[in-house]
């Protein structure tokens, strides 16, 4: 890498450090700033109280709302084959952060309803769907240009833990106030991020149109398709999101049985985060000492086991160990996975490749685990332990999918440190 000062050239014309600034920062107002995050308990307090749905339409609100995160791969395409304002990356960093705030904003006035508040989170999660696949773009070319897949994908964890350390008061907090305090808390995390593209990401100008965009795309997908590492990765990675999920059913088993106040709900969501971060950093560690075949058959089994402890997720004391622990202990199982995604993402289609196994993780999480584990627990009364058994036993019998995997994807170990 180039010496401070210095003008950089050749295959790293591009300074690391500020790169991994850019994203890591896109990481973390992408994710923080998502309604999921930072709008957690305001949302769904809001359709759950004021709108009285069951969990089970949470769910739908949220399987619909995001549909944005499924097609991933069509902005990663149009990312990669259409320069904006001159650029590949820059141009839609910026348009899209800007979109992203204005969208944030319209919740002000918006009406407490269904429909206008379903239409206004879809074009929030357009705009802030399409500004992660760039970043994610930007990560998976700065990764695979250092060997670094393992040590990025940690840092995306470690930045997902803080968002949930930080998100989880925040959210609280905001869950007892007006709506429109989420709105405008959401719109100014979006806002931090342009300083930071503009200023430390001054990506070349001049980059053309691709006037053979069509062959463009089909090279791409051709390429995409031909790929038996990438698609093996991506259908790894939904069968371990497949299984029926308790997110939106543990809302309503901590308010309606548990009792739980809202900012205390935020307090077991900051335990989680800081989990989440132990465990990220361990996995920062361990991916370079194990080859991924280990570390993936033991995430798996450990992703299991992890899930049963909330067996005894009986009151606000057990709630505080259990969300803690759940979380690190899950965030070290499931890291190979996202390790894997990145080694396993062909070079050249970086967004394209990276955004499509994301959106099949993000299918099976809001477009089928959580609405059909909300929907056996509304329609048929399955408890939330119940749910809690269902989901452990169909994430362990994903170990029999690992040996289809391709054994040179598993078998190499990353660099010690980053050029």
């Amino acid at each position: 890498m180039s010496a401070p000062g210095a003008e950089p050239s050749g295959p790293t014309a591009v300074r690391v450090r500020p790169l991994i600034v850019v994203i890591a920062t896109g990481i973390f107002v992408t994710g923080f700033g998502w309604p999921g995050i930072i709008g957690r308990l305001p949302f769904n307090l809001l359709l759950k109280n004021e709108l009285h749905m069951p969990a089970h339409k949470v769910a739908a609100y949220w399987a619909i709302a995001t549909i944005a995160w499924y097609i991933k791969p069509l902005f990663g395409l149009i990312s990669d084959a259409y320069p904006l304002f001159g650029t590949r990356r820059r141009g839609y960093l910026l348009t899209g952060t800007v979109l992203c705030s204005v969208f944030w904003l319209a919740f002000i006035v918006v009406p407490h309803d269904y429909v206008p508040f379903v239409i206004v989170t879809t074009l929030l999660n357009i705009a802030m769907a399409f500004v992660a696949t760039v970043v994610g773009g930007l990560q998976v070319e700065t990764a695979q240009r250092y060997n670094a897949t393992g040590r990025l994908a940690s840092l995306d964890k470690v930045l997902e833990g803080v968002m949930n350390l930080l998100g989880g008061p925040v959210s609280g907090w905001l869950a007892v106030r007006a709506f429109g305090w989420t709105a405008v808390a959401g719109a100014c995390i979006l806002c931090s991020f342009l300083p930071v593209v503009a200023i430390l990401y001054r990506e070349p100008g001049g980059a053309k149109r691709d006037t053979a965009v069509f062959a463009t795309a089909r090279r791409q997908i051709a390429v995409i398709v031909r790929s038996r590492p990438m698609w093996a990765a991506g259908g790894l990675l939904f069968l371990v999101y497949l299984a029926p999920g308790f997110q939106t059913p543990m809302l309503y088993y901590q308010q309606d049985v548990l009792k739980l106040d809202p900012r205390f709900i935020g307090f077991l969501q900051l335990l989680g985060g800081a989990g989440a971060i132990l465990g990220a950093l361990a996995y920062g560690v361990l991916c370079r000492r194990l080859p991924l075949r280990v570390s993936l058959i033991a995430g798996i089994i450990l992703n299991a086991v992890s899930t049963l402890l909330y067996l005894r997720y009986d009151s606000a004391a057990t709630a505080m160990v259990i969300d803690g622990t759940a979380a690190a202990l899950g965030m070290l199982a499931l890291l190979p996975l996202y390790d894997m995604a990145a080694r396993a993402t062909p070079a050249g289609s970086e967004s394209f490749g990276f955004a499509l196994i994301m959106s099949v993780r993000n299918i099976a999480i809001f477009g089928i685990s959580d609405p059909v584990g909300s929907y056996l627990y509304d329609h048929y009364h399955l408890g939330f332990k119940s749910l809690v058994w269902l989901n452990a036993g169909s994430s362990a019998v994903v170990l029999l999918f690992v040996p289809l995997l391709p054994a040179a994807l598993l078998a190499a170990r990353e660099q010690p440190r980053l050029a």
